[in-house]
């Protein structure tokens, strides 16, 4: 379903400069970031071998990134422009108190749907390493990588899985895309094959609260699928004090695939933020000294 897409010039941009940085360590305009630095280590089996250091607590962490491919792009994106940092929004205060509230009752849960190799939920086990990560990836070749990311941490979970609105079976629609543009469909009932779409009750139910697992942020880019996501069985956004969602009406115009998540979320009490790519939606109605 790639075919609407645009070579804009941002986009060529930016997949130049994955190539650059992937190559000779440069970028077209030049960006530091103000979290982490890495270092090139090699490269084994087409994968190149990255250290990544995080200079806000020491912390590091191995990343494999598959040479001359659109990972680059998105390490680029996540660590060097960090797409998800919330320091970018007025209200991270409160996202600070809830972090420290929920470390010291439990664990703060994060979701990442759509995670690609897992370098979003690296990067948030670095800004937020108390908590458990949970990550949801359908592309086998993405989640190998993912996989060798996530390492043997047990604060991460991988399901080789697509998200949906209700249980069912998915399908890549074009597993030729590029590697950051995976998309899914829903496979017929009684049609062979596909994977299995979870949904966010089932992933809440397996890490309850009654355990001591408290909703954080869910994280959500799954190229257009957010259409079929938020048309039903919403009631779990509220959960989350924060939701950062890429939408994509500009990869399929004329299909309305933001719709249903506009018409749900305008329904509730949330700041609704864009920032780059992402809108970063906000939950209003539940001060930190009443969350439990």
């Amino acid at each position: 379903m790639m075919m609407n897409w645009i070579p804009t010039p941002r986009k060529i941009v930016q997949l130049l400069n994955g190539f650059l940085l992937s190559t000779i360590n440069a970028k077209i305009v030049r960006a530091y970031p103000d979290t982490f630095s890495y270092k090139k280590l090699g490269v084994r089996d087409g994968m190149d071998r990255l250290t990544l250091a995080n200079r806000l607590n020491d912390g590091q962490s191995n990343i494999f990134l598959r040479s001359a491919t659109s990972d680059w792009f998105t390490f680029d994106q996540i660590f060097i422009h960090e797409d998800y940092n919330l320091k970018a929004l007025k209200r991270y205060p409160e996202f600070e108190a809830l972090y420290a509230k929920y470390s010291a009752e439990g664990v703060p849960l994060i979701l990442d749907l759509g995670a690609n190799i897992g370098l979003s939920s690296v990067y948030f086990h670095h800004i937020w390493p108390n908590s458990k990560i949970v990550a949801v990836e359908p592309s086998e070749d993405n989640f190998r990588v993912l996989r060798e990311n996530f390492g043997n941490n047990e604060q991460f979970e991988a399901l080789l899985a697509g998200i949906a609105s209700k249980p069912s079976r998915l399908a890549l629609t074009d597993p030729s895309a590029e590697k950051n543009a995976f998309t899914t469909t829903t496979v017929e009932e009684g049609a062979e094959g596909g994977i299995s779409g979870v949904t966010v009750p089932e992933i809440l139910a397996r890490h309850p609260r009654a355990a001591g697992h408290f909703p954080f942020i869910v994280k959500i880019d799954i190229e257009g699928f957010e259409s079929e996501l938020f048309s039903g069985n919403t009631d779990w956004i509220d959960e989350f004090p924060v939701l950062i969602i890429e939408m994509h009406d500009w990869l399929f115009p004329g299909q309305r695939t933001s719709a249903n998540f506009l018409k749900t979320i305008s329904q509730l009490d949330r700041d609704f933020v864009y920032l780059g790519e992402n809108v970063f939606s906000i939950r209003n109605d539940r001060p930190v000294s009443s969350q439990s």
